[in-house]
Parts: C-alpha cells; structure tokens; sequence
C-alpha cells in the first residue's frame, strides 16, 4: 500500500514541475517580444511593376495595363538586423481584380550601408483586372517580427502605401463579346483518342486540348471546346484541370480540356477547328493560336441507319402505296375504257401498221383542230413535204412520230390551250370562253377552205 502512495507522490510532483517549467518558458518568451517602434528601423516599401515586364516601374505616374494583364504587386520589408519570424501578408480584395499571392516565398538579400548590413525580404502578389477601369489597391497590412539588437524578438504590423493603375482593352478587334486572355508564350495542343480503330455508331470520340502559358491563371483562360451536339453525336465534357506553379521567378499556368463526342449516326463526322485568341504583353499585339477540326467516318449499325432515314423510309413506303393504289385505279380504269390515244398510236407506230396509224392520227387531227385535212394545220413547207409522205408507202416511225407530236402539241396560243383544257366541273364560264375559241378556230379554217 505505501508503494503505491509513493509511486502517486512521484507522478503529481513530475507533472507539477512539468506546468511550473512551461509557466516560466512562456513568460520568458512573452518577456522578449514586443511591439515595433520607430528604433528598430524597420521600414516597408511597395510597388506595382512595369506594364513593359520590367522588375520595376520608375514611372511616378499610375501604370496602364491590359484587361488579365498580370500585374505585381512588390513588397518589401527592410530591417538593419534579421527575421526571426514567419512575415503574414493580409488578404487584398479589390472589386473586378483577382489578387492572388502564388509565390509563397521571400526573395531575401542583404547590401551594406554605411558598414551596417542590412536585411531585405521582398515578396510579391500578383493581380489581374476583369474590366477596364481606374483601380486603387489599398494600404495592406504586413505583420512581422524582427531581433533587436540588445536581447529578444519585437513584432508588428505595417502598412503599405495605396497603389494606383489603369486597366484598359488593348486592341480595337476585342469587343465585350469576345474571349481572351492576356499573357506571354502561350501554346496550345490537342489529341484524339478512339475508343475503336473502326468506328461506329455509338462509339466515342475524345478530345484533350491542353493549353500552356506565362504571366496568367489557368482560371483566366477561356474555354475552348464549347458543348454543342449535333444529329451525328452528343457532346459530354469532363472536368477541366487547372494548374499554376511558380519556377525560377516564371508564373506558369496550364488549362486541360476534355470532352466525349458519342457518336449518334453514321457517315462523315466532322469537328470544328478552334481558336484561342491573346493578348501578348511582350510584344504588345493580338495573336490567335488555332488548332484544325478532324473528320471520321463512322459505320452504320442497324438501329441508327433507321434512326437516321426513318422520315425518309415513311415517304417512301407512302409514295409506293400511292403509285401502287394508282395503277390498280388505272387497271381498273382501262379495263372497261379505251386506252390512251397516244398509246394506241404508239403501238401501233412500233408494229408498222400503218393503216391504224394514220386512222388514229386523223382522228386526233379531226378532236384537236376541227379539219380532217392534214395539210391545212400548217402552212409551211417542211410540214407540206411531211403531210404528202405520210400519205405514201414512205412512212417512217420518225415521219409518225413528228406528226403526232405537232398535232398534240399547242401551237395556235390560248385557243389551242382552251381546245384541249376542258375544266367543265371547276370553271363553267370558262369553258363557256373555250367554246368561243373553238367556234372562231373553226371558221377560220372554212374560210381558207
């Protein structure tokens, strides 16, 4: 029983002495750091960089950039001893401006005064401007601690002073409808992956654009593949990756895009080209990066080849009934009608049997133009020679032929036209108009009779 009094004693007296020591640590600690005073020299500058991509802008005037120009915003913090603290950069929030600190590492050097060795920390925050317009960057709060020179570490917060600059479209081709952005050394690249060497209907197509580029963010880049479907193939987009990394001083950004064409139909497919258009900050002008469309051949599956033509498998199983309904009405017809005169006449014509050639020739000549006479239908001299061979053993296929056509066909204007349209049933009085014709045709061929 007394072992276990004492092993108790040992543990409450290790743990007192383990809070008595961390009591007296962290009030030693709270004892050296104080707040910073016009003493210890610690001093803040900022700057906006050179639209022209210098490190610095000398120019006392407030800078222009382009819309998405990358712009950096320069902090440096100078003290005559050392850091011995983490330096925390307040958030920057300035209305249509993305502020982003992508560097999260001091470019820190020394240079001598006056035999003094000095200690700078510079870092920096990079902004990008959405729309045109004048911006203020605000004082921002920089919080750091520095050693002081007797013992201990002091702390404090300074304050930048506000930054002024301009942001403005950089070229009259730009407008607000179109997409672009600014930056140096942009590429673009593409692929096309296959999910079958040959494809189908139903099959899918991928395509891959990744886009590469300095001084810009990968959120800044425009989309390129736009989501459009056609009748030959729906489009299905896969999430975009983004990437920004810093290297050696360089901003760097990449845009992957990736969309699933699925193939609905088959035949000739084609995707478009695309076009990336920006704005190049180093030689101040407006490029476009364009990358050709592709075109594939897709096979036909049983399903998508009536999917495809079924309106036009409709019209035509329609029009077959109809031509079919309309032979058997005309079978019909002419099963107790007489056949067409031309067809008759055509026959006839190609059994050489002439004496039903020419009855069938002057009973059209007696319905159409009134006269039994052939010769009276025309006055010319090829149609004179023409009527007297039909008349001999002469006659050809050819000779019938052009006779019939000349004798069926309208040749007197409107009253040949009215001869041979009889609209009784829609137009009375103007088969009343047809009959006059008729008459005045009839006796002017009495009177050359």
């Amino acid at each position: 029983m007394s072992q276990n009094n004492d092993k108790r004693r040992v543990i409450h007296l290790c743990i007192f002495v383990a809070v008595i020591l961390m009591v007296i640590s962290f009030g030693s600690r709270a004892s050296t750091v104080e707040t910073l005073d016009k003493s210890d020299q610690v001093t803040i500058k900022t700057w906006l960089s050179d639209p022209n991509n210098a490190k610095e802008n000398k120019s006392k005037k407030a800078p222009t950039y382009a819309v998405n120009q990358q712009i950096i915003l320069y902090i440096e913090v100078v003290t005559p001893r050392w850091f011995t603290g983490g330096t925390r950069i307040a958030p920057i929030e300035i209305q249509n401006v993305v502020a982003k600190q992508r560097n999260q590492l001091a470019t820190n050097f020394t240079e001598r005064r006056n035999g003094v060795t000095w200690t700078h920390q510079r870092w920096e925050v990079t902004l990008y401007p959405q729309v045109e317009g004048n911006f203020v960057v605000p004082p921002t709060a920089v919080k750091v601690q520095v050693s002081r020179e007797n013992s201990g570490n002091v702390s404090g917060v300074l304050y930048t002073e506000p930054q002024r600059f301009t942001a403005i479209t950089p070229s009259g081709l730009l407008n607000d409808d179109s997409e672009w952005v600014s930056g140096r050394d942009f590429s673009v690249e593409q692929e096309w992956d296959k999910s079958n060497d040959d494809l189908k209907a139903g099959d899918a197509i991928t395509r891959t654009i990744t886009i590469k580029g300095s001084d810009t963010l990968a959120m800044l880049i425009p989309e390129l593949i736009k989501q459009t479907s056609t009748a030959n193939y729906q489009t299905y987009s896969q999430p975009n990756q983004l990437d920004d990394s810093q290297t050696r001083g360089d901003y760097l950004s990449e845009r992957k895009e990736s969309v699933v064409y699925v193939l609905q139909n088959g035949g000739e497919v084609a995707f478009p080209a695309i076009n990336l258009t920006w704005w190049d900050t180093d030689a101040q002008e407006l490029k476009t990066i364009t990358l050709d469309g592709q075109s594939f051949s897709v096979s036909h599956t049983m399903s998508s080849w009536l999917h495809q033509y079924w309106q036009w498998l409709v019209i035509l199983m329609i029009s077959a009934i109809a031509a079919l309904f309309t032979v058997i009405k005309m079978v019909r017809y002419y099963q107790t009608h007489p056949l067409p005169a031309w067809f008759m006449y055509s026959k006839a014509v190609n059994k050489k049997e002439w004496g039903t050639v020419r009855v069938l020739l002057y009973r059209t000549l007696r319905m159409k133009n009134k006269t039994l006479e052939l010769k009276s239908c025309d006055s010319t001299s090829d149609w004179q020679q023409d009527a007297s061979m039909f008349q001999t053993r002469d006659i050809t296929k050819t000779l019938s032929s052009r006779l019939w056509k000349r004798i069926s066909s309208p040749t007197n204007g409107l009253s040949s036209l009215l001869l041979m349209w009889k609209p009784k049933a829609i137009f009375p009085q103007f088969n009343q108009l047809r009959r006059k014709y008729a008459k005045n045709q009839e006796n002017q061929h009495k009177r050359k009779e």
